[in-house]
């Protein structure tokens, strides 16, 4: 006699009032689950296979409602034996707990498999996370040239079902990192190129700097004395001078600042385009010429 056959018998059984037809039950159910008990050891699934999979629940189905009975059973014997409640309960768990020693081991294998699926996929997908972050916070295009290294030595057709979507994201991330290189190279040699047109605007700076000083130390030899000495009233400012402290201090910071002026709008100018705008009167509006000390007579430079 089957389990099945057992089970059908089982459920003819008509409800009773009496503690002669509840012990009775207990009595099938006893015998039901040593049946399923043996039953049990017969059983071998492949839980791997989808066949073998779905006989698995349909097995582990029946002992549950081999387990329901066992539940209905203890409320009627409570019903009828309120004084053997507890002892009622207590064979009830020690039933519950024989089938579910049945089911247990299908039921944690099965778990196991859909834990390994879980953890499967999540592997998948954490490849399919980093292969879209490869192209986002690029700074530079060393850091692009590295992705782009580390996104083609990622092997998509590893990813099983997701390799379709892998090959996409390979393919937009390895396209946006490309576009990305080409930009940040032509961005960083612009930067470059600016830098050192800044370095050689500065060194040239200070060159012509250097060289005006030398062609303002020139000019000063090459001009006779009596033309660049003071005119008579010099006496006069430093008699003022000597009297006066604050005056003093105005005109050496008067004479500074012409110093400066002189020499940014002489850079670049060579001695004989200075020496056109002194004798013109258009070098500076504080320098002239006092033609009356300058003697008609040929000059040689």
């Amino acid at each position: 006699m089957t389990a099945s056959t057992t089970t059908k018998n089982q459920s003819a059984i008509t409800t009773a009032d009496t503690e002669t037809s509840v012990l009775s039950r207990w009595e099938a159910l006893a015998s039901d689950i040593a049946i399923a008990t043996e039953n049990s050891g017969l059983q071998e699934f492949d839980y791997r296979d989808a066949v073998g999979n779905k006989l698995a629940r349909s097995w582990m189905a029946h002992l549950r409602k081999l387990k329901g009975r066992i539940e209905r059973a203890r409320k009627d014997a409570k019903a009828i034996h309120l004084q053997r409640g507890k002892a009622v309960d207590e064979t009830a768990r020690t039933l519950e707990g024989a089938v579910l020693g049945l089911i247990e081991p299908h039921e944690k294998a099965i778990e196991a498999i859909e834990a390994e699926e879980r953890a499967r996929v999540e592997v998948h997908r954490a490849v399919l996370d980093r292969i879209s972050s490869l192209a986002e916070g690029v700074t530079s295009s060393a850091e692009a040239h590295a992705r782009l290294a580390e996104l083609t030595a990622i092997d998509v057709t590893s990813l099983e079902e997701f390799q379709s979507a892998g090959l996409n994201r390979q393919t937009e991330a390895g396209a946006r990192l490309k576009e990305l290189w080409d930009s940040l190279l032509v961005q960083e040699a612009e930067r470059a190129e600016l830098e050192a047109l800044r370095a050689e605007k500065a060194k040239r700076e200070a060159a012509e700097a250097l060289e005006l000083k030398r062609q303002l130390a020139e000019i000063q030899q090459a001009i006779p004395t009596e033309t660049v000495q003071s005119p008579a009233p010099a006496p006069k400012i430093e008699a003022v001078a000597s009297s006066d402290p604050e005056a003093c201090d105005d005109r050496e910071a008067q004479a500074e600042r012409l110093t400066q002026e002189l020499l940014s709008s002489l850079l670049g100018m060579n001695l004989r385009g200075i020496v056109a705008l002194i004798v013109e009167g258009s070098l500076h509006e504080a320098v002239s010429v006092d033609w009356s000390k300058v003697e008609v007579e040929e000059f040689s430079f």
